[in-house]
């Protein structure tokens, strides 16, 4: 199947690879990250940083439905199934401003925008509660948005409150079956399980270094999926426990997590940066683990910096966010894909970070072999410049003292 899009003033372009496991591969914007799933209607929500932008992407029709600008950055997206709205965040360049937007998942209209702190927030939906929560790290804060009417359709009220958890929330997840709520903690490391009653902390559980969003939650298994980018692992939390069960590693700095698939895998995109860094080094594979097992089963190449990781069991799909690609790739989920050894991946990393090491090594000396033959040179000439900016007696005056001071004869 081959991606069409319907014509509008952003410029896109999309194809099929033809090869399998790739259906297709859609270009709509700039560093895609956060991707979300109706797996009523089967849309797919993509949030692009640059601009900030929310587009529909209707996957059985193969065609763009609509595009949303938001702020300059959005930084994440999820969508309730029942409802069919969408929930984006985004920040502005200008004052680091966050707003929390709600929109109608069949034409993209906002519908309600929302004051969130600032800072790349992420979001977390209790849809059976009708809440809303959203982390904003930089102010150290959690905000939770109680709906009181148009959850479903009508006139949107919302009753908006405020608590702390941890110095940098950053990561959230739902498990509304029991009520609870995660924070995951980028400072200090840690998973909060909180009691969405009453507030109450229920466990502080140590994870990996640099848990970031996505958090996922499997309300059937009652397991939590947090991504560990500093600690390159996937962890896996026990709901019932509140125990970590399995560490499965991963390529260098992951960033993204699916969990709900139709073959029972898990896919974690090995982003190959450290966040806030500059990226001089992309990954480029998709880990795939074993859902029961957690067995690392290989790694799957897909494009340049892969981000948000979702998927659609009902379609026997994930789509996979390629940031520095610009690409959104739609991938068959089969337990036949054409994997790639995972330590061969993390050593085709690493040597891509030897490469670019060497590289700035190699500029540096050349910056050094220069100066040090311009120091050289100018070392050279110095004394010679020197010898010219000494006055000279002339020969004519020189001869004339000493005749006047001869003896006579």
């Amino acid at each position: 199947m081959v991606f069409l899009l319907l014509p509008f003033a952003l410029s896109t372009t999309a194809h099929a690879d033809g090869g399998f496991p790739i259906i297709g591969v859609l270009h709509n914007g700039r560093a895609p990250e956060a991707l979300a799933v109706d797996t009523q209607t089967h849309m797919l929500y993509i949030a692009y940083e640059s601009p900030g932008l929310i587009v529909g992407f209707d996957p059985i029709s193969g065609t763009v439905r609509w595009h949303t600008p938001l702020n300059n950055v959005a930084t994440d997206v999820q969508v309730d199934s029942n409802s069919h709205r969408v929930y984006a965040s985004a920040v502005s360049y200008q004052n680091g401003h966050s707003n929390l937007y709600v929109l109608d998942g069949s034409s993209g209209k906002v519908l309600a925008t929302m004051d969130s702190g600032s800072g790349d927030n992420s979001i977390a939906l209790d849809s059976p509660h009708h809440i809303v929560y959203t982390s904003s790290e930089d102010q150290d804060t959690i905000y939770k948005y109680t709906f009181q009417s148009g959850w479903q359709s009508g006139p949107i009220q919302i009753q908006t409150s405020q608590f702390t958890v941890g110095p940098r929330p950053d990561a959230l997840g739902v498990n509304s079956r029991l009520e609870r709520l995660y924070v995951a903690d980028s400072a200090t490391n840690t998973v909060t399980v909180i009691d969405e009653n009453n507030g109450r902390t229920l466990a502080t559980i140590s994870v990996g270094a640099m848990p970031l969003p996505p958090l996922r939650v499997d309300e059937a298994n009652n397991r939590v999926y947090v991504v560990c980018s500093t600690g390159q692992e996937l962890d896996v939390i026990d709901g019932n426990t509140n125990k970590v069960i399995a560490r499965p590693p991963v390529a260098p700095y992951p960033e993204g997590v699916a969990f709900n698939t139709a073959t029972g895998q898990i896919y974690v995109a090995d982003e190959g940066s450290e966040e806030g860094s500059r990226k001089p080094d992309s990954g480029t594979t998709v880990t795939v683990i074993d859902g029961q097992t957690f067995d690392v089963l290989g790694n799957l190449q897909i494009g340049r910096g892969p981000d948000g990781v979702e998927s659609d069991p009902s379609l026997h799909r994930v789509y996979i966010a390629a940031e520095d690609s610009n690409t959104v790739t739609e991938i068959t989920d089969s337990t036949d894909l054409p994997l790639t050894s995972h330590n061969l991946a993390r050593q085709i990393i690493a040597a891509g970070q030897t490469i670019s090491f060497l590289q700035q090594a190699a500029i540096v000396t050349l910056i050094a072999m220069f100066l040090t033959i311009v120091g050289a040179a100018l070392g050279a000439l110095l004394p010679h410049w020197r010898a010219r900016e000494i006055p000279q007696t002339p020969p004519t005056v020189a001869s004339s003292r000493l005749e006047r001071h001869s003896p006579p004869r």
